[in-house]
């Protein structure tokens, strides 16, 4: 029986004020969304989202959330979770504003709830942080993720391992940032969770460690990588035996830190023992060696690059991504120094194993579909400004259109845009015949690559843009160390 119907079963004098209520609630019950009709709006988004279809399932989560708005509070823990969803699926369809705004309406309505304890605040807050990230927001990724990890600590403890994944986040971004000692602290406090839980002797242990010497590496600190990656792989050994894959990872990471080692040319003219790094990544634990030879340390790194290769080809369990990874990195090695030979047989041992893995034809289109940039020794002084206040400097790009041999080499280049400014453009010029390719496969060959795009910034003073002549000398002396992230080249 409906209300208004039980209305007229009141005496007269009572069905005139209750009438008018009556309507009211029914006005309000007709627009609130049926639950059902809620449950298969969600159930739409959720089969969007898990086929993948990112963009859909976030035209469909607006729906949701409009739902959600209409059948509660507006500090409704449905409507929260409908938020979250939303801004998870605009994120994974790279619509970072959009994104942005959902994760921060999220942490609005808790805060503004009292319910800071809510842990759904860290998550949101760090959702908030990786959309930063993607977006190559940086800085405000680096407060966000900064804000999710305390959150994260105050609920679930200094050392628990959910944190992992934002710690490495925050690494990463603070690196950006050049902020190198700040993230240093954060990939040690990482060590130090895995340490508590797994051990101090375990694999995990050692992954951590490879992932600290990949950072050194990254960030040009050579020797400080060597010495963490030497570590790494001597502790795996002692765990899992000197055949064993798990020596794989910290093996080609110590080759691949030789190997920029060796052409880094700005690194090699540093003297070592003066270099400043050399105390900001002292590590008590892991003594610095001596200033080592090139040769040496090309010996170390192909030694150590060719035991990996020999370990995965003798394992009949090795996964064929990992066998095609080995070998395309020896491939590498060897096309950096200047042996295409030895690289197009190491290249093609990657084709045929790539062929073996469940998604072959995805794996050699990623490790062979088109020229990959592995050495470039960039125009001396290119970023001398780079670390002014922004208003102070201009980027001005050198974009040159090239060829890339089979043998992964560069021919044929010339200056398609930003060519205006003759001695920048020469200097981009004389830097890109520096450069050494990952050749493009064709039926496990190589070929060669024509209408390969290649960008060279270089940071200018605004006021010695508009002022010095174009052949003026550089009044400032090189940076002596390249920053953390090289800048946007290769194809196109």
């Amino acid at each position: 029986m409906s209300v208004l119907h039980d209305v007229k079963s009141l005496p007269t004098h009572w069905r005139g004020p209750l009438a008018g209520f009556a309507l009211l609630l029914a006005t309000v019950a007709a627009a609130q969304p049926a639950a059902d009709e809620r449950t298969q709006a969600h159930a739409e988004f959720k089969r969007l989202f898990d086929a993948g279809d990112y963009t859909a399932a976030a035209e469909h989560g607006r729906r949701v959330v409009e739902l959600a708005e209409r059948a509660g509070t507006a500090d409704g823990e449905e409507l929260q979770v409908a938020l979250m969803n939303l801004a998870l699926a605009q994120q994974r369809a790279d619509d970072y504003l959009a994104a942005e705004a959902s994760f921060q309406r999220v942490i609005g309505l808790i805060e503004a709830s009292g319910r800071m304890t809510n842990p759904r605040l860290a998550r949101a807050y760090a959702g908030l942080g990786i959309t930063y990230h993607a977006a190559r927001r940086f800085d405000l990724a680096a407060a966000a993720l900064a804000r999710a990890i305390a959150l994260n600590r105050r609920a679930e403890g200094l050392f628990n391992v959910e944190q992992l994944p934002l710690l490495e986040k925050q690494a990463d971004a603070l690196t950006e940032l050049g902020r190198l000692e700040e993230a240093l602290v954060v990939l040690r406090y990482s060590l130090r969770v895995v340490a508590r839980h797994e051990g101090e002797r375990s694999l995990p242990v050692a992954r951590q460690l490879e992932s600290i010497g990949r950072w050194y590496t990254r960030v040009r600190s050579f020797e400080a990588a060597r010495a963490t990656l030497r570590r790494a792989t001597e502790l795996a050994e002692s765990i899992a035996g000197a055949d064993s894959t798990a020596l794989v990872g910290p093996l080609t990471g110590f080759a691949e830190n030789a190997r920029r080692w060796l052409t880094d040319p700005i690194i090699r003219e540093l003297d070592v023992a003066n270099d400043p790094r050399n105390s900001m990544f002292h590590d008590p634990v892991l003594p610095a060696p001596p200033s080592l030879s090139p040769s040496t340390i090309g010996a170390e790194g192909l030694k150590a690059l060719e035991r990996a290769a020999a370990i995965v080809d003798a394992d009949p369990d090795a996964s064929p991504a990992l066998v095609a990874g080995v070998h395309s990195q020896l491939g590498d090695w060897h096309s950096a120094r200047g042996l295409p030979e030895r690289a197009r047989s190491s290249y093609e041992r990657a084709w045929q194993a790539a062929g073996a893995a469940p998604e072959g034809a995805r794996l050699r289109q990623a490790l062979f579909g088109a020229p990959q940039l592995i050495h470039y020794v960039p125009p001396e002084g290119w970023d001398r400004f780079a670390r002014r206040p922004p208003e102070e400097i201009v980027r001005q790009d050198v974009e040159i259109e090239l060829t890339v041999t089979a043998d992964g080499g560069t021919s044929e280049p010339r200056v398609v845009a930003g060519g205006d400014d003759e001695r920048r453009a020469g200097q981009a010029l004389r830097a890109v015949g520096t450069a050494r390719y990952r050749p493009r496969l064709v039926d496990g060959q190589p070929v060669a690559t024509t209408g390969v795009r290649f960008v060279q910034p270089f940071y200018v003073l605004s006021a010695d843009e508009a002022t010095a002549p174009p052949d003026a000398a550089p009044d400032e002396k090189p940076p002596t160390a390249m920053p953390a992230t090289p800048p946007p080249q290769g194809p196109g």
